[in-house]
């Protein structure tokens, strides 16, 4: 019984706004040896209510086109879901606000296969080669993932912009945590700590990690810290993440530092 009230007052936390345009605007600026290239992606979503929870209308706003020859796989997915831009992509949600089932899920897996192929240079060099290479293993990966996988992965559309746990759950005092974190090394597991604290009415969720990871390259075992800040402003009424960002700075012995600084936010009309 008590089992049952804890999660229907969790699945009350998630209320968005219903049948109205939200817009949500993610920028990402990123440094690598001196050179600043920064990307916009433009959401518009629509919830409606449904008998078992709500239903999730995601359309991606047509932006520039990626660039052939990108490696980081964040890149291979802002290219994925580019090829559905103006397309909407309808995923149903539970009360809580987590996906269960997306509609047409294998043609919008496709295409997203489809943009992130469209990422392989055409060239015949040694580099290109490589890139294309590298494109085609991570199709080989992508390909035959289960359609529970694939689910996970587009619904990454709607899903970080929800925290009903956070809302129901209110403030945390700090504690530890461990975070995955993306770097010039991909991806790093490092040790932090974690705090949520109300603010002007909001919660925020805030996140301090670093950590050393080292990779084998063609030159040698490199080396190098990553240090990872990230902040989400939670509306506590309906369970929304307002705004969030997520700051990632790889420092290499002898090199610039890298840095990646990725902000969204959501606009309520």
């Amino acid at each position: 019984m008590i089992a049952a009230v804890l999660l229907a007052a969790q699945a009350a936390t998630f209320a968005p706004p219903l049948d109205r345009p939200l817009s949500a605007v993610t920028e990402t600026g990123r440094t690598d040896a001196g050179v600043t290239r920064r990307f916009t992606n433009v959401r518009r979503i629509v919830f409606r209510r449904t008998a078992t929870g709500y239903r999730a209308e995601v359309t991606i706003e047509p932006g520039p086109p990626a660039t052939p020859g990108e490696e980081d796989l964040k890149a291979m997915f802002r290219a994925g879901f580019a090829r559905i831009a103006g397309r909407t992509v309808v995923l149903h949600l539970d009360a809580a606000g987590r996906v269960s089932a997306i509609e047409e899920q294998e043609a919008i897996w496709k295409a997203f296969l489809d943009g992130i192929a469209a990422l392989a240079p055409p060239g015949t060099d040694d580099l290109d080669r490589r890139r294309a290479g590298q494109i085609r293993a991570i199709l080989a990966a992508l390909a035959p993932m289960p359609p529970d996988r694939q689910r996970a992965t587009i619904a990454t559309l709607v899903e970080p912009l929800i925290a009903a746990d956070i809302a129901a759950a209110g403030e945390s005092p700090p504690r530890p945590i461990r975070v995955p974190a993306g770097s010039a090394f991909g991806t790093a597991q490092l040790d932090g700590i974690r705090v949520v604290r109300r603010q002007n009415g909001h919660l925020i969720v805030s996140v301090s990690a670093a950590g050393e990871v080292s990779q084998r390259t063609p030159a040698g075992q490199a080396t190098g810290r990553v240090t990872l800040e990230t902040m989400r402003r939670v509306h506590p009424a309906t369970g929304l993440v307002l705004e969030s960002r997520d700051s990632v700075r790889t420092e290499l012995a002898g090199a610039a530092p890298a840095t990646r600084l990725t902000v969204t936010t959501i606009h309520i009309p």
